[in-house]
């Protein structure tokens, strides 16, 4: 039994922009761990002007840290060696996965890495499992880094639940770093996906190991959609819309227990197959899908993987153009062997499918996807350590040009008052409006005034 455990979202300003998402990963934790300890606090440092050993209290005894993105890796570094060699130091999440011999090496301070999964590897500690034993973990044993072998991925689970208890923040939906005034919360209904972009490494642990699809039952998801506050949800699932008999059981269960929300969510495109379920989904508050399409042309759609063509995808957008639903579709700018004519055309392909809105990521290869083999194949194209993709027709600051004047050229007037139209169809303009929360409408229109005010068109 621990006597206090802290919890710690690292971050600072390098992350203000995505302040309003909670860091739902470390509330899984907490979940396990407060079984564990006599107090316990969860502390997100984008939301704190103090550091982590402010918050430590004399009977501390335990300092998780939430390690997921490689920035401002010194300022985290500061963080976690701020905290006392007597208190037992244990990191988790992506990046600390990635690279736990390196944290335990620049850290001494630092107990253990946590590899994968955090919830059965904490709970095996909270135990007072024996450190060699405990899959999933690297730690020092006074020889040395000893890394244990590696914790097989496993199912999602219908019985844990992120505590949102233990908040100490508001987390609201931000523009231009002002709060709308409207709670956001995030969700994890599956994890995993059966599908096999070449660009994709999420679904991959760092061993190589491919996480399969696993879902909650629609009773756990909508149980704890209930107990949610905030009225407008964003869920975390690579694809939600995998099983759609599951997606139709889950909205039956919102419209019988009365729950009012409105949900964003990661979709595939074959979601169209099913317009009896599209149709439930809107009644049961489904007000954005996000899609990934990546790209224009069919010779990189079939390199990708993605298991579609061009003609698929204006098929299946015939199906969904017409809903309240905001369609957001992503888009790569630099695929492999894409010319730079052949990228123009992402925009007048979104218009034509009908996006409301889009994303336009550069191409980046990370461990364990297919990518640099991709590169490999194509001996005009190079891999940045950073793991960033160019050519010799197109430089990384060519791409970046390109996907700014992509950007501009497809967030017109029209296109703006289009989406504000389809946040009124969807619902999502009345939240934003609502007299429930701090900013009236004039808030809303001053943000689309402003956008306009740049474009000439």
């Amino acid at each position: 039994m621990f006597q206090h455990a802290l919890c710690v979202y690292p971050y600072r300003k390098d992350l203000k922009k995505f302040r309003f998402i909670p860091p739902l990963g470390l509330e899984f934790i907490s979940k396990v761990i407060e079984r564990y300890t006599k107090a316990l606090d969860i502390i997100d440092l984008r939301y704190e002007s103090k550091h982590t050993s402010d918050f430590l209290r004399p009977e501390t005894d335990l300092v998780c840290f939430s390690v997921n993105w490689k920035r401002r890796v010194e300022l985290m570094r500061e963080e976690i060696m701020s905290i006392p060699p007597d208190i037992f130091t244990i990191l988790g999440g992506r990046h600390a996965t990635e690279d736990p011999e390196g944290w335990l090496t620049s850290c001494p301070n630092v107990d253990a890495v946590v590899r994968g999964d955090g919830e059965e590897v904490i709970e095996d500690l909270c135990k007072g499992m024996p450190l060699e034993n405990i899959a999933g973990l690297s730690f020092r044993n006074g020889k040395g880094i000893k890394h244990n072998p590696a914790r097989r991925l496993g199912a999602i689970k219908d019985q844990l639940y992120p505590d949102r208890r233990l908040r100490r923040y508001t987390y609201e939906v931000e523009v231009q770093n002002i709060s709308t005034g409207v709670e956001f919360d995030m969700f994890s209904a599956s994890r995993g996906c059966p599908f096999k972009c070449t660009f994709c490494s999420f679904n991959f642990n760092p061993w190589g190991e491919k996480r399969n699809w696993s879902g909650r039952s629609p009773e756990s998801i909508v149980e704890e959609l209930a107990q949610i506050k905030a009225p407008l949800v964003g869920f975390t699932d690579d694809i939600f819309t995998h099983d759609m008999d599951r997606v139709e059981r889950i909205c039956e269960l919102i419209l019988e227990r009365g729950i009012r929300k409105k949900y964003i969510i990661n979709a595939r495109l074959e979601i169209a197959r099913r317009p009896d379920v599209i149709s439930k989904m809107e009644l049961a508050g489904f007000a954005m899908l996000l899609i990934g399409i990546e790209s224009a042309q069919d010779k990189t759609l079939h390199s990708m993987r993605k298991g579609f063509n061009t003609a698929k995808i204006r098929k299946y957008f015939d199906v969904l153009r017409g809903r309240s639903l905001l369609l957001h579709g992503y888009f790569i700018v630099g695929n492999v062997g894409e010319s730079v004519a052949e990228m123009k055309q992402i925009v007048p392909f979104a218009r034509e499918l009908g996006l409301d809105t889009v994303n336009l990521t550069l191409l980046r290869n990370s461990p364990h996807s297919d990518l640099d083999k991709l590169v490999e194949q194509n001996p005009d194209y190079y891999i940045t350590p950073t793991g960033k993709i160019y050519s010799d027709y197109c430089s990384i600051e060519e791409i970046k040009r390109l996907r700014r004047n992509l950007s501009k050229e497809f967030y017109t007037k029209r296109q703006l008052l289009r989406i504000l139209n389809k946040m009124r169809r969807s619902g999502l303009l009345k939240l934003f409006l609502s007299p429930n929360f701090s900013h009236p409408a004039r808030f809303v229109y001053s943000q689309i005034k402003a956008r306009l005010g740049g474009d000439r068109r």
